[in-house]
């Protein structure tokens, strides 16, 4: 019989800093679609935290920006240049004729209604990678759904779902898009604020909590405004510099708002009831009539007068 092997020895775990051990979480919120659960230790640099949370931030913005656009792509094929964008229907020349019947059109042509793209859409297939590509990516972008079920995010996750949706643009278009397509511009990060992109931030970003700031430049960390307190939760805001310090959130959320009242509501209707009954009103109740025994021993309780 073979002597049998005894197992190896675990070495004995080297006890952590208890500084590096500590992790604060961070609720950055604006709205209940920009917002999300950031988890670093309690001794992180202000600085670096900062940073790491305008790129989170940003990369959210970008992957909601991105999905609009391949949806667009998807079914309208890449954009036109910005001086030839109109209705198809209504394309000239250079003499003002119309030319819309003498283009030669791909087997996927759908015209876009906006006149932004050429029409020409990627094959079904190719399409279905970049709309299955997009839905999982909005997934990654439900702010609202994160939050509620506790999940914290890394710059990491976001990253990992922007190369998606990169990929899936170079497997549908392998030959490259225009330069001027906002799908190339908004994967370079280089895309146009409007309406969807204005919460973007950039490096001078200010977080605040509690009506301060944190301050910046100054070698603070994180546990010199929170405390070195490993189960810490604090609801935290970006600000651009010099906007001030960011409204307060509300005492109570909007779900638990519009139960109370209700109830208020509720309540009210009652104690109007209540006030328009006249003082004597009980006595037309069956628990008020001292004949009750006397009427349900001769059966004669059910009987009504009209």
């Amino acid at each position: 019989q073979e002597p049998s092997i005894p197992p190896p020895r675990k070495s004995p775990r080297t006890p952590r800093n208890p500084h590096e051990r500590a992790m604060v979480v961070l609720h950055v919120k604006k709205t209940d679609e920009l917002q999300f659960l950031f988890e670093t230790p309690v001794a992180s640099g202000v600085d670096e935290t900062v940073q790491e949370l305008i790129e989170i931030w940003n990369l959210q913005i970008q992957i909601r920006r991105l999905c609009d656009s391949l949806e667009d792509l998807a079914l309208y094929g890449p954009a036109k240049k910005p001086d030839k964008q109109c209705i198809d229907t209504y394309a000239t020349d250079d003499y003002g004729n119309l030319i819309n019947d003498t283009i030669p059109r791909g087997p996927y042509y759908c015209m876009d209604p906006t006149g932004r793209r050429t029409g020409e859409a990627p094959e079904p297939k190719l399409a279905e990678v970049l709309n299955r590509q997009v839905s999982d990516a909005k997934k990654v972008a439900n702010a609202k759904e994160h939050v509620e079920r506790n999940q914290k995010v890394t710059k990491h996750y976001f990253q990992e779902c922007l190369d998606g949706l990169r990929g899936a643009v170079m497997i549908a278009f392998p030959e490259g898009l225009p330069e001027w397509d906002d799908v190339d511009l908004i994967l370079k990060g280089e895309w146009d604020i409007d309406g969807r992109t204005m919460e973007a931030f950039d490096d001078t970003a200010e977080l605040w909590w509690a009506g301060k700031q944190m301050e910046q430049k100054q070698d603070k960390k994180l546990s010199d405004y929170l405390g070195k307190n490993d189960k810490t939760k604090i609801v935290a805001k970006l600000q651009k510099p010099g906007a001030g310090a960011p409204q307060r959130e509300p005492a109570v959320d909007e779900k638990t708002q519009k139960e109370m009242m209700a109830f208020y509501h509720k309540k009210q209707e009652e104690m109007k009831k209540l006030a328009e009954d006249d003082e004597d009103a009980h006595l037309s109740s069956g628990w008020a009539d001292p004949k009750q025994l006397k009427s349900h021993l001769q059966g004669t309780g059910g009987v009504k007068w009209r």
